[in-house]
């Protein structure tokens, strides 16, 4: 627990100094531990450019648009945090109620190709599965419902279990395979086993059909001809209407604190178990040592020792978590179960703007800091 006044202030101005320099239009920030939140806010604005106004500059000296501010209740687009906020924790709540399980062929799910018949379900939450990185599904001319079938046709990259490299298809698979063993669409799964249990109440896919509107804007879609507010910037997730295993969840800070706290919990909740710690545990185990790549946990990023990261350099290894594409991110502090959730939509000035990326670790590198001042 704090022992003295955490210096939000320095926080503070080095989001806002950031903003000034054009690394996002804005950010939601919620700072905890395992006693939960002790720091929140919300800075600048959640879209600065208009439709008929476009912005292709990754640093733009004028905003042209409207503008508006973030609010509290603003939603994120979260990218590949949904990998963690979604598929991940469905896949682990379907292990501690027995109907799935890390070493499951995914034969035993799907019909696979010779090529493909010693993936299993860890391979998937590993990234070590071989699976193709990356390619658009729109491309291949099939339709969503055979979006299994799509990816399984496609050669392997790699032999299974001989690299990390981390690949949103391989995750498109896995929620097809969670869909099939627990008879409903990942976005209703996802609701009733996670969001709904951490009463993360503002949490979903697809937000534009539940009727919400404080929602953060991502990039310029030439193909719409307008900027993309409440419909989801991967285009995957957008080929699978919105409803995706790797994309497609928004958030808010404060539904991401809740789920950050589950974490630095080790699975525990104020209402007790929500994953085994067991599981938890070896979630968070580097997992990946023996192959080439990052360290990887189940589903989450794992810190090595020495190594570059978002997480900057203080956060030890063994910490964890993700980020997101659009300039989302959660991450857990090895340790202390210190979290930082910070969310902003950085592709707003397109998706070319990369000053987030080095701030990301220079701003975990202050957070920890802080933190340890405050405790000391």
């Amino acid at each position: 627990m704090l022992k003295r006044t955490f210096n939000s202030d320095a926080i503070d101005r080095a989001i806002l100094e950031e903003i000034q320099n054009r690394a996002f239009p804005g950010a939601a920030l919620a700072i905890g531990d395992r006693d939960g939140v002790f720091y929140t806010n919300y800075y600048g604005n959640a879209s600065v450019f208009d439709d008929d106004k476009p912005c292709f500059d990754k640093e733009p000296e004028h905003f042209t648009g409207r503008i508006v501010p973030v609010t509290g209740s603003t939603l994120y687009d979260m990218a590949s945090c949904t990998k963690i906020l979604s598929t991940t924790m469905v896949a682990f709540r379907m292990i501690d109620m027995g109907k799935l399980a890390l070493f499951d062929s995914i034969s035993r799910f799907v019909p696979v190709p010779e090529d493909k018949k010693d993936i299993e379900i860890r391979h998937l939450l590993t990234h070590t599965s071989g699976i193709k990185a990356h390619f658009l599904l729109e491309e291949d001319g099939r339709t969503p419902d055979e979006v299994a079938q799509i990816i399984l046709d496609k050669p392997l990259s790699s032999p299974t279990g001989t690299k990390v490299e981390y690949t949103c298809m391989g995750y498109i698979l896995l929620g097809k395979i969670l869909e099939k063993i627990g008879g409903k669409p990942l976005d209703v799964l996802a609701k009733e086993l996670v969001f709904d249990p951490l009463g993360m109440t503002n949490t979903c896919y697809c937000p534009n059909d539940k009727g919400y509107t404080d929602i953060a804007v991502t990039e310029y879609s030439e193909k719409l001809g307008a900027y993309k507010k409440g419909i989801v910037h991967d285009e995957n997730a957008c080929f699978l209407n919105g409803v995706s295993a790797n994309a497609g969840i928004y958030s808010t800070a404060e539904d991401c604190a809740k789920f950050a706290t589950m974490l630095s919990r080790g699975g525990m909740t104020d209402k007790g178990v929500f994953i085994s710690p067991s599981l938890m545990k070896l979630a968070r185990t580097d997992l990946t040592t023996q192959v080439s790549g990052e360290g990887r946990g189940l589903g989450f990023v794992v810190k090595r020792t020495n190594t570059l990261s978002a997480m900057g350099d203080l956060y030890p290894g063994g910490s964890f978590g993700h980020n997101g594409y659009t300039g989302t991110s959660i991450y857990v502090h090895g340790d202390s179960g210190l979290f930082v959730v910070l969310l902003t939509n950085r592709v707003h000035f397109t998706r070319s703007s990369d000053r987030l990326f080095r701030f990301r670790r220079i701003f975990h590198n202050l957070c920890t800091a802080e933190y340890e001042k405050a405790c000391d």
